[in-house]
């Protein structure tokens, strides 16, 4: 197998910047989530939970979903075309918290907010110019070095 010619850094800066802002918008989720299953998981281990073993077993699940959204976030770094669909999903799952907090919670306020965030992130995810800009870096990369 082949490996893929590294971009330049050119390459990179030719992504559109709301590619910049949405990227941000994953590692600040993936922060956000990371941190909330690591204080899940250490409290479950070291505090005194009423159900140690649900806690601890849902800190590791998202302790391991977390380490996925640090995989796509730094795909979406790399300008890789794949980073795109989880970042997406993610922000479906984002989308879906925001509405519960809303509806179920009564925290409308912060929910909306979230809601908010999680629209805007897949409203620049979906757009054709942001795909076709990946689908370009992606065939530079592709593209045979003279050497």
């Amino acid at each position: 197998m082949t490996e893929a010619a590294p971009a330049s850094r050119s390459a990179l800066r030719s992504l559109p910047a709301s590619f910049r802002v949405a990227t941000g918008i994953v590692a600040l989720e993936t922060v956000i989530g990371l941190g909330f299953a690591l204080y899940l998981l250490l409290a479950s281990v070291f505090g005194h939970p009423v159900h140690r073993d649900k806690g601890i077993s849902e800190g590791a699940y998202l302790l391991v979903l977390g380490l996925g959204m640090l995989a796509t976030v730094v795909g979406m770094v790399r300008g890789r075309r794949w980073s795109r669909s989880p970042a997406i999903t993610i922000n479906l799952i984002v989308l879906g918290i925001g509405y519960w907090m809303i509806s179920g919670s009564g925290r409308w306020a912060v929910g909306a907010v979230i809601a908010a965030v999680g629209v805007g992130a897949i409203g620049i995810l979906v757009r054709p110019s942001l795909y076709q800009a990946l689908e370009k870096l992606h065939d530079e990369r592709r593209a045979p070095t003279d050497g």
